[in-house]
């Protein structure tokens, strides 16, 4: 079988069922398949791997991860791709689920793959425009993914990779690694989209702590307040809070690490 992810292939398809990417979900067309077989081979995706992808399009992720792993499931929640699928992936070790991913019980859905795989990825090339949702959602479950493999905005790849903080960024850093593995130029889709993308992982190695995460969240409301005035915003005893974490009230939420925050954390509780 051919591979979609070419340009004469995409075009076969987009032209056979009368196609258009659509901007409100954030469609791009991958047609480089040396691309495709790096994102997959950046999961180490086997056939004890379970992958979950998000937004699959036309499938040319699909259908080379279909190749490696033992079973993937594709979240779409655009059904004109329903014919394309029939084609191209009848009989095959897919399964597509016509649902926005964000209202599913990803808990649930990771904890009965595990019965059957040793491993459950999350890869995908996901749509800007709900980048950090997907990932938040992911991450901040008790779903126990293994790792995460996503295509996205050069961006926000850097950001998430760099020393910059933020409440996901600095969770990341706890829970495991974030590496920015690749950069993929927008030369390599239908259509082309304004910007270049990177294919991100984060290996996953421990469960989120919530209780942290609710700390960061509301100690990066406001960056350019001081870690006092966004603390007392839920925490009313803000100011014991810091001192008896040796911290100063002056200093701005940016300006703390992964350990400042986690003693912040135990003299909340």
């Amino acid at each position: 079988m051919k591979d979609i992810a070419t340009a004469s292939t995409t075009t076969y398809i987009l032209e056979k069922y009368k196609l258009q990417a659509m901007k409100k979900y954030g469609q791009n067309f991958l047609i480089d398949s040396n691309i495709v077989e790096k994102i997959v081979a950046s999961g180490n995706v086997d056939k004890e791997t379970c992958v979950i992808e998000i937004g699959p399009g036309i499938g040319a992720l699909t259908q080379i991860l279909a190749r490696n792993a033992g079973q993937v499931i594709s979240y779409e929640i655009d059904q004109r791709f329903q014919p394309v699928y029939e084609e191209f992936f009848i009989d095959q070790n897919i399964e597509i689920r016509f649902q926005d991913f964000l209202e599913e019980d990803i808990e649930k859905v990771v904890s009965e793959l595990k019965q059957q795989y040793k491993r459950v990825c999350v890869v995908a090339n996901l749509p800007y425009y709900i980048t950090t949702k997907i990932i938040e959602k992911i991450l901040t479950s008790s779903s126990n993914v293994d790792c995460m493999v996503v295509m996205i905005q050069k961006e926000v790849a850097e950001k998430f990779t760099s020393k910059y903080k933020s409440p996901l960024t600095i969770m990341m850093e706890d829970i495991g690694t974030c590496t920015y593995e690749f950069t993929v130029s927008k030369n390599v889709f239908i259509p082309s989209p304004r910007v270049d993308s990177a294919v991100m992982k984060i290996e996953v190695e421990k469960a989120i702590d919530l209780e942290l995460y609710q700390v960061l969240q509301t100690s990066f409301v406001q960056r350019r307040k001081t870690i006092y005035n966004n603390l007392k915003t839920n925490y009313t005893n803000a100011e014991v809070i810091l001192e008896n974490s040796g911290i100063e009230k002056t200093k701005r939420s940016e300006e703390l690490s992964l350990e400042d925050f986690k003693r912040i954390t135990k003299n909340c509780i």
